[in-house]
């Protein structure tokens, strides 16, 4: 049989091959191996032999340096080939080549690294730094640290450091705990729709697991940086607000008060850190925590009474709204002997009690009118009149937005002026240096 081999000029079989040129038009020329004939073909001429119309396997003209010139490997065949930069002679492309500006594709190459890395933290980052509650478990932590700066006893760097990670742990262990159990009725919320588990970044078992990662390394990082003490309370503060009382939240107004012992054993725990749990002051500094929460929550839960309600959590905001601006006024007057005692069992000096006062006194005023506008809206005389009622409803959801901000400002106020008039702090300042001898 005979073999042909074909020669082309620059290019044809390329642009043949996508379709732009027939074959048949093609200038070509064969010759017959095993014979003696000789034939040329032209647009115009008909051979005088049928022709092989089997797939002919073609060899790209660019392998070649040259029109007669074969390149001397196949990897500088395929280099050559390949090819497609600004080296390259125009006329040897099929095609028009656009070139890319070297700012430019670095600048791509940026933007799609850090839109790689925006990607992680959005779609795993933030999520679980969410179910940790973080403006919450901030406020823990800091309670545990200013404690344990108030305590007598001297602190360690270390200690500190382990207070702080195992206390943060913890806190995010009970919040996981809490998203993971109540996503059907935080939807209901405007105030917690935009939870992960609730919008769907995370399910339930991915909280429930994130959480027994951090109460595993929680407790752990207190017993073996700090003392057991301090690792027993954390562990049982996870228990305590991760399922007692987020159990309650569906049953009784009982609930807000077991929920406000969870805010305070962070004091107690950074206390422990140094000194012993049976100095009295560790007690006033935990139950001016304790107290401090209920000013805080009550007001914060009447504005949104209605959807506690609609959620099914038993709140006194709607329950009862007088006892629940009463127990708000009530832990806010509260403050003023509690602040007094820190004084009294020689934690700071006397001077606090005029700086403190003025923080709990503007808190008290605020509370006190809240109080004294719910006391009217529901007595008999105006609960009756709906456009009394609606009225004075407004004035108290006003005086109730007011305490709420004013109880975020006061807690931090009164901790740092504790650790700023803690006792012996300006000592230094008023101690005499002995006088040379001569």
């Amino acid at each position: 049989m005979s073999v042909l081999h074909p020669t082309y000029t620059r290019g044809s079989i390329m642009l043949a091959a996508n379709g732009l040129v027939p074959l048949r038009s093609i200038k070509c020329s064969f010759t017959i191996v095993q014979g003696r004939f000789n034939s040329s073909t032209t647009e115009s001429s008909t051979p005088k032999m049928p022709l092989n119309t089997a797939p002919i396997e073609f060899t790209t003209n660019y392998g070649f340096r040259g029109p007669w010139k074969r390149p001397n490997s196949i990897q500088e065949a395929a280099k050559n080939a390949l090819r497609c930069n600004d080296t390259t002679p125009a006329r040897e492309l099929p095609f028009t080549v656009k070139l890319v500006d070297p700012h430019t594709r670095k600048d791509k190459l940026s933007r799609s690294k850090t839109a790689g890395i925006t990607s992680i933290r959005k779609s795993i980052i933030d999520p679980y730094l969410q179910l940790s509650k973080p403006r919450l478990t901030v406020l823990v932590m800091l309670s545990a640290i200013c404690s344990y700066a108030l305590s007598p006893y001297p602190a360690t760097i270390s200690a500190l450091l382990s207070l702080t990670i195992g206390t943060t742990l913890c806190s995010a262990s009970a919040n996981a705990i809490n998203m993971g159990r109540e996503p059907e009725f935080d939807r209901q919320m405007v105030r917690t729709q935009a939870r992960p588990v609730v919008r769907g970044l995370l399910t339930p078992l991915q909280a429930f697991k994130f959480a027994s990662v951090t109460g595993f390394l929680g407790p752990t990082i207190l017993l073996l940086g700090v003392n057991p003490t301090v690792a027993s309370l954390g562990f049982f503060n996870i228990f305590l607000y991760g399922w007692l009382y987020t159990s309650l939240k569906r049953k009784h107004i009982i609930n807000t008060w077991l929920g406000a012992i969870v805010g305070a054993i962070p004091p107690l725990m950074g206390w422990a850190a140094s000194s012993p749990l049976s100095h009295p002051a560790c007690w006033a500094l935990a139950c001016l925590l304790y107290a401090w929460q209920f000013p805080h929550f009550n007001t914060l839960s009447h504005n949104i009474r209605n959807e506690y309600k609609n959620a099914g959590y038993v709140m006194a905001a709607w329950k009862n709204p007088k006892l629940n601006a009463r127990v708000a006024l009530r832990y806010s007057l509260l403050m003023f002997p509690l602040c007094f005692f820190l004084s009294y069992y020689g934690i700071t000096d006397w001077y606090y009690q005029f700086d403190s006062a003025i923080a709990n006194a503007w808190m008290a005023f605020w509370s006190f009118k809240f109080w004294w506008q719910q006391r009217y809206n529901y007595s008999k005389k105006v609960y009756s009149n709906k456009t009394e009622f609606n009225k004075g409803l407004a004035l108290a959801n006003v005086y109730a937005r007011k305490t709420f901000w004013v109880s975020v400002w006061h807690l931090p106020a009164v901790l740092i002026l504790a650790i700023l008039h803690k006792k012996g702090r300006w000592d230094w300042l008023l101690d005499e240096k002995p006088a040379l001898s001569a």
